[in-house]
C-alpha cells in the first residue's frame, strides 16, 4: 500500500495506522465541528429574524392607529423610540421618495442604492463592514386616496456575524489540535499494538540454520496474527525438513560419489606402481571406464532431478502404446532375466498421453529393480489397467515383506533397501526418486505397496490425459 502523494519505497504499517487513524479522527472532528456550526448559524439567524418579525407587527401596530399620511408627522417620534433600547436597530420611514424619518448612519445610503427592495422580506445588506438585514414595510390608506408610505426596518446582525467568526477559528483550532492529539495517540496505540509484530520479527531475526526447528511462541502472540505465526511456524518446519534433506542429500551425493571415485584411484595407483603388460593397462582402463560411466549415470540422473524439481523439465507430448513399451522392455530385459530364471510376463492394454522418453526411462527403471531384486525362478508381472480414477501400470515381483513406510522412503535419492544392499552393485539410489520425478511431471503418483510376499509398483496417470484403452 502507497499512501496517496507518498512516492518511494511502501510505508510502514504503523505509519498506515497512524495517517489513517489521524484522517479518520479529523474527518470525525470537522463533520462535528461544521454541525455545530450550522446549528448556531441557524439559532442565531433563527434569533435575529424573530426580532425583525416582532418589530414589524409593532410598526404595524402603529400604522393601523394613525387615520392618513397626513397625521403621520406627529406620529414619527413612536416609529423613532421602536429602537430605544436596541442600538443595533434602526428605522426609517419614506413618503413619495423623500424621508419623513431617516435610519441613522449610512444604512440609508445602502437602501437609496439598493433601489427598490422586496416588501415583506428581509433583504440582507453589507454596509462599511457590517452585516445588516433590511425589510420594508409598505402601508397605504385606501379611504383617504393619499400616497402610502414605506417603513424600513434594519437589524445590524454584525454580532451574530462576530460570533459564528470566532466559533469557526475555535472550531478549526480545536480540529487541527483534536488531529495532533489523535496521531500522537495512535502512534502510541500503534507502536503498543504492533509490538507482538516486532517481538516475532526480532525472534525470526535470530533464526539460523541451526535453530529452524525452533517454532516461534504462539501463545502470547494476540488472536489477530496467531494464523500468521502458525504459518511461520509450519514455513519454518518446512523449512528445516528441506534444510535436513539437502544436508542428506549432499551428504549421500559425496557418499556415493567417493565410491567410484576412491575405485578410480586405487586401480590407477596399483597399476601405476610397476611396470605392466599391455593387456593389463587395457583391463585397469576397462575398469576404470565402468566406474566413469557409473560417475556419469549418476550425475546425468542428479541433473534430471535437479531440472525436475526447479520445473525446467519440458514433456514432449503424444499418444503412448504403454503395452508396446511395455513388451520392448520385457524384450530387453529377458536376457537378464532368464540368466536367474526370471520371467516377465505382460498384460493388459492402454494408451496415454505423455513423453515417451520419459515414460519408458520410469518403466525401464521399475524392471531394471524388478530384476535384480526378485529372487530367481520367480514371476515379474507387468499389468496395464483403464479404471475411472486414469489408467494404472504395475510391476509387481516376489520379495521379502517390507512395511509401508520403509517403501515410501526407497522414493527418496540414494535410498536403497538394507536387505538387498548385498546384491545392490550397480544400482545407485536415484532410480524409483526418477520414476517418483516422472510421474508428478504428468501429473500422475507413483505408489508402493507389499501384498502377499509381493512388492507392487503402481503408476497412477491422471483420468484427463488417458487415450482410451481397454483390459487385455
Amino acid at each position: 500500500m502507497r499512501l496517496p502523494g507518498l512516492q518511494g519505497e511502501p510505508t510502514t504499517l504503523a505509519l498506515r495506522l497512524v495517517v489513517l487513524f489521524t484522517l479518520g479522527a479529523a474527518l470525525l472532528m470537522s463533520g462535528v465541528g461544521y454541525w455545530l456550526y450550522h446549528a448556531l448559524k441557524m439559532q442565531l439567524d433563527e434569533r435575529n429574524l424573530a426580532e425583525v418579525r416582532g418589530k414589524t407587527e409593532v410598526i404595524r401596530h402603529l400604522l393601523a392607529d394613525i387615520p392618513s399620511a397626513a397625521e403621520l408627522g406627529p406620529q414619527l417620534q413612536r416609529f423613532r423610540d421602536i429602537s430605544v433600547g436596541h442600538p443595533y436597530i434602526t428605522t426609517g420611514v419614506a413618503h413619495e421618495g423623500d424621508w419623513l424619518l431617516r435610519p441613522r448612519g449610512p444604512v440609508r445610503q445602502a437602501i437609496e442604492q439598493a433601489a427598490s427592495l422586496p416588501a415583506d422580506a428581509v433583504t440582507p445588506l453589507r454596509v462599511e463592514g457590517a452585516d445588516w438585514w433590511v425589510s420594508r414595510i409598505p402601508y397605504r390608506w385606501p379611504q383617504t386616496g393619499s400616497p402610502g408610505v414605506d417603513v424600513y426596518l434594519a437589524v445590524d446582525i454584525s454580532e451574530s456575524r462576530d460570533i459564528l467568526h470566532e466559533h469557526g477559528l475555535t472550531a478549526a483550532l480545536a480540529v487541527l489540535l483534536g488531529s495532533l492529539a489523535s496521531g500522537l495517540w495512535a502512534f502510541f496505540v500503534a507502536r503498543r499494538g504492533l509490538a507482538p509484530l516486532h517481538a516475532i520479527a526480532a525472534e525470526a531475526e535470530r533464526m539460523t540454520s541451526e535453530r529452524l526447528g525452533t517454532a516461534i511462541d504462539i501463545q502470547h502472540a494476540p488472536g489477530e496474527i496467531r494464523g500468521l505465526v502458525g504459518s511461520l511456524n509450519r514455513m519454518l518446519e518446512r523449512l528445516a525438513e528441506s534444510f535436513r534433506s539437502l544436508e542428506q542429500f549432499s551428504a549421500d551425493i559425496a557418499h556415493e560419489l567417493r565410491t567410484p571415485l576412491n575405485n578410480l584411484m586405487m586401480q590407477t595407483q596399483v597399476t601405476l606402481s610397476r611396470p605392466r603388460l599391455v593387456e593389463e593397462y587395457q583391463e585397469t582402463l576397462l575398469r576404470n571406464l565402468q566406474e566413469l560411466e557409473r560417475l556419469q549415470r549418476m550425475v546425468s540422473d542428479m541433473l534430471f532431478l535437479a531440472r525436475a524439481d526447479r520445473g525446467m523439465l519440458t514433456l514432449q507430448q503424444e499418444e503412448v502404446d504403454l503395452r508396446a513399451e511395455a513388451d520392448n522392455l520385457a524384450d530387453f530385459f529377458e536376457l537378464a532375466a532368464t540368466e536367474r530364471g526370471q520371467c516377465i510376463v505382460v498384460r493388459g492394454e492402454g494408451r496415454q498421453l505423455g513423453d515417451r522418453l520419459m515414460l519408458r526411462r520410469a518403466l525401464t527403471n521399475l524392471l531394471s529393480n524388478a530384476v535384480r531384486y526378485a529372487p530367481a525362478d520367480t514371476t515379474i508381472e507387468v499389468d496395464i489397467e483403464a479404471k475411472t480414477e486414469g489408467l494404472q501400470l504395475r510391476v509387481a515381483n516376489p520379495g521379502e515383506p517390507i512395511a509401508a513406510e520403509t517403501l515410501t522412503r526407497l522414493f527418496a535419492r540414494f535410498a536403497r533397501h538394507e536387505s538387498a544392499s548385498s546384491r545392490d552393485t550397480d544400482g545407485i539410489g536415484l532410480g524409483l526418486a526418477m520414476v517418483d520425478s516422472i510421474m508428478r511431471l504428468h501429473g500422475g503418483l507413483l505408489a508402493a505397496h507389499a501384498v502377499d510376499g509381493r512388492i507392487v509398483f503402481s503408476l497412477r496417470f491422471p483420468p484427463a490425459a488417458q487415450i482410451g484403452s481397454s483390459k487385455g
